[in-house]
Order: structure tokens, then C-alpha cells, then sequence
């Protein structure tokens, strides 16, 4: 999916392993920045043909990774991302993928769309997913060894936020599963975790986006079921681990107040 519209130069670039990670862990963040007038691309390594099949009427084994194809290009539109795009490595074996291919495919991409940030998973994966985990390492060489430095970020959860949304949701007397994972697997400590964003005004994209992943949410996941208050609750923060910054100690993703549009974003990034 391509969006053909005149978008600021130096966006940013989401790397994520499956069809659906993207919007999970910085749906809000993406969302602001292409309100912004930024170019944003979102790259899934995989697509995401181990996946579930929420529902026998959206897909089959055989054309699930077509499908999910297409939920990622529906997500992107709810999230105004100027493209998406799935690679082909294996869904499930990113860990034994060819790690050249890998990191040049990435490396490829950063140098076609020259973005200011790219963002992927924090150290741990969200919760130590192999396939998460050789995202995060490999896109974290990609952009190392690139010859010019930009910011990269982590994205993940805090230790204890999957817990809460499971318990709230459950507390309301709905059911609240996230694919079958125990939720205390989820999250970073939250001494690792650098920058944290109220992405409120975004929040209707990130859960619009999210549900555009309709293969992955059957009528019992939580992110199908959960009531608006609760997701504003605990939904409307993003949280990332800075990896890289080009100047020490400083943050890209809340420098974009001096956009145009500063004004919709209201106090979003600061």
C-alpha cells in the first residue's frame, strides 16, 4: 500500500516482525506522526502466516499470509501510513533467516525512505517472541551500521500493564485472553523504558488499526472486547526504550512540536 500524498521528509520507519505488531505497540505514536504531515512506512518482516485464524470465513492456512497482507495495507490506512509492506522471511523462523538478507532488506528500505527514527521492538520482544527477538537484533544492526546516525526505539509494554488490562476487562465480566499468552510474560521494567507518550487523540486510529487485523482477533481477545474506558485507561500511553539517538540524551519522538500541525497535537509530545 502506497499513500500518494505530499508527506514531510525525515519520518519514521516501523520494522516489526508480523502483520498487527505494528499498531499493538505504537499504533498511537505512528497515527501522530502522519498527522503530522511525516512520512511514516510500515515494514513487517513476515507475513504472519502462522498466525491465528480467528475466524474460519476470513482465511484459510493456504491464503492467510495474502490476507494478513491485506490487514497490514487496512491498518495502515486507519493509521495514515504513507506505505506498508510484508517481506517474505519465514513467519515463525526469523531466528534462522538468512541474517545478511535481513538486515540488508532493512538496511534497503532506511535508505529508499531516509527516515529521521525508526522504531521496532524494545530488547525483550514484548514477551521474548523468538521472531520478536531477531526483529529487535537485526533491525538494531541495520540501522547501527548504517553510515548515518538517526534514532531508533524499542516499543513495549511496562511489566504489569497486560495483568491490568487482562483484570479490568475481566472485572466488567468479559473474557480477555491476548492470543492465549499469560500476560505477566509481557513488558519491560520500567527503569528501562526512556520515553512514554499519551497518544489519547490517537487512540480511535491505534484501535482501528488494530482491529483491522480481523484474522488475529477472534470475539474473545481482549483488544476485540475491551470497552473505550478501559482502553483509554490503559491503552492511550505508548512506551519505548531509546536505542540510538544521534545527540545523547536527547528525544526525536517528542520533537515534533515544531511541525505545522503542532497545534492538533496539542500536548501530545511533551
Amino acid at each position: 500500500m502506497t499513500d500518494e500524498r505530499a508527506v514531510e521528509p525525515g519520518g519514521v520507519l516501523a520494522v516489526f516482525a508480523h502483520p498487527d505488531d505494528e499498531s499493538l505497540l505504537a499504533g498511537g505514536t505512528l497515527a501522530a506522526c502522519a498527522g503530522a504531515g511525516l512520512e511514516v512506512g510500515l515494514l513487517s518482516l513476515t507475513r504472519g502466516e502462522l498466525g491465528e485464524i480467528a475466524d474460519p470465513a476470513l482465511a484459510t492456512r493456504a491464503d492467510l499470509a495474502a490476507v494478513r497482507t491485506g490487514e497490514l495495507e487496512a491498518a495502515g490506512r486507519a493509521l495514515g501510513a504513507s506505505w506498508t509492506e510484508c517481506l517474505d522471511f519465514p513467519d515463525g523462523s526469523l531466528e534462522w533467516a538468512p541474517e545478511d538478507e535481513v538486515r540488508e532488506a532493512v538496511a534497503q528500505r532506511i535508505a529508499d525512505h531516509d527516515p529521521r527514527a525508526v522504531i521496532t521492538f524494545a530488547p525483550e520482544g514484548l514477551y521474548w517472541h523468538p521472531d520478536h527477538l531477531a526483529t529487535h537484533r537485526l533491525t538494531l544492526e541495520a540501522v547501527t551500521g548504517a553510515s548515518d546516525a538517526r534514532w531508533l526505539y524499542g516499543a513495549t509494554w511496562p511489566v504489569g500493564l497486560a495483568e491490568r488490562l487482562t483484570s479490568e476487562v475481566q472485572a466488567l465480566g468479559l473474557t480477555a485472553g491476548l492470543w492465549g499468552l499469560e500476560p505477566a510474560a509481557f513488558g519491560a521494567e520500567e527503569e528501562t523504558i526512556t520515553t512514554v507518550l499519551d497518544v489519547s487523540p490517537f487512540l480511535p486510529a491505534k484501535l482501528a488499526a488494530l482491529r483491522a487485523h480481523r484474522s488475529q482477533l477472534g470475539s474473545e481477545h481482549l483488544l476485540a472486547t475491551i470497552p473505550d474506558a478501559v482502553a483509554a485507561k490503559l491503552l492511550a500511553r505508548e512506551y519505548f526504550v531509546r536505542l540510538q539517538s544521534p545527540e545523547e540524551s536527547q528525544d526525536w519522538l517528542p520533537d515534533v512540536t515544531h511541525l505545522p500541525t503542532s497545534e492538533l497535537l496539542g500536548g501530545l509530545f511533551g
